[in-house]
């Protein structure tokens, strides 16, 4: 590294100030995760490195004009910044030594054998890497694990089982699994289906007498990836040749991905053996993005499609659409229609406008913020009017400590934007949540008692 350290002050400088103003994952992906590499005096240009061509490309589109704005204010004077990709493609030989301690044997004389044939349902899914899947505190134990099956299939994790519910990014996460592996092992033969396809696969052989195609096509691959493997609950005959195809791959040493909306023990009725081959790998978890993941999802989703959302309709969506990813890009593209065809740019009310059909059955954020008023005043009798009016006796601010603490943890709506609830700052519904959290410690039937509450308020 060649740069003075005059130039690594006003970077740090200048991270802090995108600290501040960011959710901690927008920082970590754009801000922290690039590396101050050069300086060149004579052209005052500062250069930063980056091992992720989707955030080199993304920093130079979306983010240098920001930066070097930033630096002129801390530095007092116009500095360039340039962007240099330092990643590489990975030998797989590499890989695989990294997790096995060992290189395979290949014979040098050896030709490389040719590539798998790639069926339709891959090709469709070649845009899906671990490189543009945003990684949060939600998927992070999956996307390792992944990432660990495509440097080396067949060892690691086998079977590996994703759960989680609908559009969380199992199906990404799998798709990146194939590239990768198709990237560095091209010669491996891959399988991805669905489990209903591969239930009317399994029909349409059945009625044409003509299982050994259904063989075939199931157990002549080195990868089997199978979605939505929980359609086959119930299915007596396709539970019984999924069991022989998983033992056949398994006892081969080929790998088996598979994804469900549900752990292992909740698929029912499922086969007992069957269970029980599901959960001899490894089971990884995907849960619902939180507030800081989604806004990171919505800035990438934006900045791929090559739209601008203001600061503000970024937040708006990310504590309005808390379900899933596909939801949050469905978002996206409705707002980047409407503001075309309106010619119009993309505002707040816009955003509300697009926001109530792409929510489903989910209720709209502000009638959550009413439950829990109403939830709070039926427990300790105090109105929402005096909860977010000026009184300060000790049941009125309970009351309110308790609101602001229900709104973040069941809404997960900013701190910003809860004060505005209140007419107060950030910094005060920070305290409030972080006294009830402090009492919930000390006190544990007064955290039965808001336990209770967020299950009536929740429907439980």
């Amino acid at each position: 590294m060649a740069y003075p350290e005059e130039i690594k002050e006003i970077w740090e400088t200048v991270k802090e100030t995108f600290r501040n103003e960011c959710s901690t994952t927008a920082f970590e992906l754009w801000y922290a995760s690039i590396k101050l590499s050069d300086f060149n005096a004579e052209t005052n240009e500062i250069v930063f490195e980056t091992d992720s061509q989707f955030k080199f490309n993304s920093l130079n589109k979306n983010h240098k004009q920001k930066i070097e704005e930033r630096i002129a204010e801390v530095a007092g004077m116009d500095l360039s910044v340039s962007f240099r990709f330092v990643g590489r493609p990975v030998d797989p030989n590499e890989l695989i030594q990294r997790v096995t301690g060992k290189l395979p044997s290949v014979s040098k004389a050896d030709p490389p054998p040719p590539p798998a044939p790639v069926t339709p349902e891959i090709a469709a899914r070649a845009k899906y890497t671990f490189d543009n899947f945003i990684e949060g505190e939600s998927n992070r134990f999956a996307r390792a694990v992944c990432m660990q099956v495509a440097a080396n299939p067949y060892t690691v994790y086998n079977p590996l089982f994703l759960y989680g519910p609908s559009g969380v990014g199992k199906t990404h996460l799998m798709s990146a699994v194939i590239n990768e592996i198709r990237r560095t092992k091209p010669e491996t033969r891959v399988i991805y289906t669905k489990g209903d396809d591969f239930i009317n696969y399994m029909v349409e052989c059945l009625k044409n007498n003509n299982m050994a195609a259904f063989r075939d096509r199931y157990r002549n691959c080195d990868v089997l990836l199978i979605d939505d493997i929980q359609f086959i609950a119930g299915k007596e005959a396709t539970q019984n040749e999924t069991f022989h195809t998983f033992q056949a791959l398994f006892d081969e040493g080929k790998q088996i991905i598979l994804a469900s909306d549900r752990p292992p023990k909740d698929i029912n009725p499922l086969e007992e053996r069957l269970r029980s081959r599901f959960e001899q790998g490894l089971l990884a978890d995907i849960n619902p993005p939180n507030l800081e993941l989604r806004e990171a999802i919505l800035q990438q989703k934006a900045e791929e499609m090559g739209i601008t959302i203001p600061a503000e309709v970024l937040t708006f969506l990310a504590e309005n659409l808390r379900s899933n990813v596909r939801q949050i890009e469905g978002s996206i593209k409705k707002l980047a229609a409407k503001s075309f065809v309106d010619e119009r740019k993309i505002s707040l009310e816009m955003a509300k406008d697009c926001i109530g059909d792409l929510l489903g059955d989910e209720e709209p954020l502000s009638v959550t913020i009413d439950k829990i008023f109403a939830a709070v005043y039926k427990k300790l009798n105090v109105p929402k009017e005096d909860i977010i009016g000026t009184k300060r006796n000790k049941e009125i601010v309970h009351a309110r400590h308790l609101s602001i603490y229900l709104i973040r943890e069941i809404t997960e709506m900013s701190f910003p934007n809860i004060g505005k609830q209140f007419n107060r700052d950030h910094s005060t519904t920070i305290s409030s949540y972080t006294k009830i959290k402090e009492q919930l410690i000390r006190d544990p039937l007064f955290a039965a008692d808001v336990e209770s509450i967020k299950d009536e308020i929740l429907g439980k």
